[in-house]
């Protein structure tokens, strides 16, 4: 009999709650860091006791101050850096009943935001503004290679459709 062992892999692991509302998405501005002034979903990365579906929900609460459930996955982005793999999930969640988002820790702004308003705002990544546009939208796209324009591996990943870009 032969047995097969999977290696293991150090990652950088992040996640991202995609919260829609009409023709909007709940998007928070950083407050501080390299990314301060920037938009983006509420994010954070995944502690070692945790699964990631609960590291996003955690991450919702920290920065918007607002309870979720996890109703599917909207994209994952991976690529490749000096320290090695990276990968960030970003699930579709619905707020629970009567709940109104407010900036908490490391945000100054959580709010939703316009799908016609993406434009204007400075965004933490492109990747970040397409996950944005895909939600509100309801397209997947296949996958988007932004490597060159990166100088790394760089793929974002959004299930169903074709690869184009």
């Amino acid at each position: 009999m032969l047995i097969s062992i999977m290696g293991s892999v150090l990652c950088d692991l992040g996640v991202a709650a995609i919260v829609v509302k009409d023709n909007s998405v709940l998007l928070v501005q950083e407050s501080s860091g390299r990314y301060s002034g920037c938009w983006g979903l509420p994010k954070g990365y995944v502690n070692p006791s945790e699964l990631p579906r609960d590291a996003a929900l955690r991450e919702l609460k920290e920065e918007c101050a607002v309870d979720g459930v996890v109703v599917g996955l909207s994209a994952v982005r991976e690529n490749l850096t000096d320290d090695g793999p990276a990968v960030f999930i970003a699930y579709e969640v619905t707020l629970n009943s009567n709940q109104i988002p407010k900036a908490a820790s490391e945000v100054s702004h959580a709010e939703f935001v316009d799908k016609a308003d993406f434009d204007q705002l400075k965004w933490v990544s492109d990747a970040m503004k397409m996950m944005a546009i895909n939600a509100v939208s309801k397209q997947h796209n296949g996958t988007i290679d932004y490597s060159e324009t990166r100088g790394f591996p760089y793929l974002l990943h959004m299930p169903g459709g074709s690869q184009y870009e």
